[in-house]
């Protein structure tokens, strides 16, 4: 009997130390890919896409491919990296490169976006927020972000 314990205690502690963070897998997610600023009114582009979310390390490393927007250039996945939580949330940031038109002039700006995401089951819920750097603009504040379980 005490043999069947201690085989017991130790399937349970490979058990517990070989869980991943609840981040980790693939989620389909919408949430808003840009803002769009005409006459001085912001409105969200919203659109879908793949979260892949690995644990690297000390570090969640997460990929995010936009879907295909309409009437707009294809964009690169974007790497977001976050430290590793052994809880259902994380807080990602990312840095990307956004075209922006103002009054007919296209310029290159980075925008740093930052993803406070929490899993819960088969459903991921949070938001996202953008700046750019070197602008005083408001990017809106926090935008919803919602999702569900692809993989995991």
């Amino acid at each position: 009997m005490f043999r069947s314990v201690v085989c017991a205690l130790l399937l349970g502690t490979t058990t517990l130390s070989a869980q991943q963070p609840a981040l980790v897998g693939t989620w389909r997610l919408t949430y808003p890919a840009g803002m769009r600023i005409e006459n001085g009114v912001a409105t969200p582009i919203i659109s879908e896409g793949t979260l892949t979310v690995t644990a690297q390390g000390d570090s969640l490393i997460g990929s995010l491919l936009t879907d295909p927007i309409p009437d707009m250039p294809a964009r690169p996945a974007a790497r977001l990296a976050a430290p590793t939580s052994a809880g259902d949330e994380a807080v990602f940031t990312g840095r990307s490169e956004a075209t922006l038109n103002m009054n007919g002039e296209e310029q290159k700006a980075t925008v740093v976006s930052t993803w406070k995401l929490v899993a819960r089951g088969n459903g991921v819920t949070g938001t996202v927020e953008r700046r750019i750097e070197g602008m005083e603009m408001g990017g809106g504040g926090p935008q919803p972000v919602t999702g569900t379980r692809a993989t995991s």
